[in-house]
């Protein structure tokens, strides 16, 4: 997969992406990917980015023209057409199956706003407008981040094949609880089914608990799971 990032601050993801699964995948030629700064497509002396929104109002909002520009230079460089990913408060909720789609994805490209959000007419250009939750971020650095861990990482060979299926939301819960060494801390041991060998045993006892803790901590999970029955 081939990704690139529209952005005002490149430097914020050298330092990410250059690390453990990421830098892995990128080694591999699973993943490529490339910031985009998106001051560089701005006119003038100052090279202005932003301005006053029309109407009045509080902060500042990307200049269609700059974005408009940045987008349409990764658009000259594929071979073929990206999906074009804008991040906004006002998008649709990001969740593991919007993850699984994306990851299918031969280029993507992520448009990360800034400052009071981007220049609306921006939306013509884009096939989606995604947000991580419901709450406002100072941009979309942070959000963007978390769009290409969480792709990364369903690209069949980044990580152990039968991980992925076994994590929280790929199955509509979340996922059973996990132990390791030391086997008793503070008097509180592992449960014995761990440590029995039996496969099937634990197989039954972490459905189990995958039901249990998805009750517990994120019950309109299952009822999100019966509407779609």
């Amino acid at each position: 997969m081939k990704l690139y990032i529209l952005t005002l601050f490149p430097e914020m993801f050298s330092n990410i992406v250059d690390r453990s699964i990421l830098k892995r995948a990128q080694a591999a030629n699973l993943i490529s990917i490339e910031t985009i700064n998106i001051r560089n497509f701005a006119n003038g002396k100052h090279k202005k980015v932003d301005d006053k929104p029309y109407g009045g109002g509080p902060g500042m909002v990307l200049k269609v023209d700059v974005v408009f520009n940045a987008l349409e230079s990764v658009l000259k460089l594929s071979k073929e057409k990206p999906y074009v990913i804008l991040l906004a408060a006002s998008g649709k909720k990001y969740d593991q199956k919007m993850a699984s789609t994306l990851s299918k994805k031969k280029t993507l490209v992520i448009i990360a706003g800034h400052y009071e959000g981007v220049d609306a007419r921006i939306e013509e250009y884009v096939d989606e407008i995604i947000s991580i939750g419901d709450y406002v971020l100072t941009g979309g650095e942070i959000p963007a981040l978390v769009l290409v861990d969480s792709i990364t990482r369903l690209i069949p060979g980044t990580i152990n094949p039968s991980s992925p299926q076994d994590e929280s939301f790929q199955k509509g819960q979340l996922e059973h609880p996990q132990y390791t060494r030391p086997e008793v801390f503070m008097g509180k041991p592992v449960p014995k089914v761990l440590l029995s060998g039996n496969h099937e045993e634990i197989k039954i006892w972490r459905d189990r608990e995958n039901l249990k803790r998805t009750k517990k901590y994120r019950p309109d999970l299952l009822k999100q799971k019966k509407k779609l029955r």
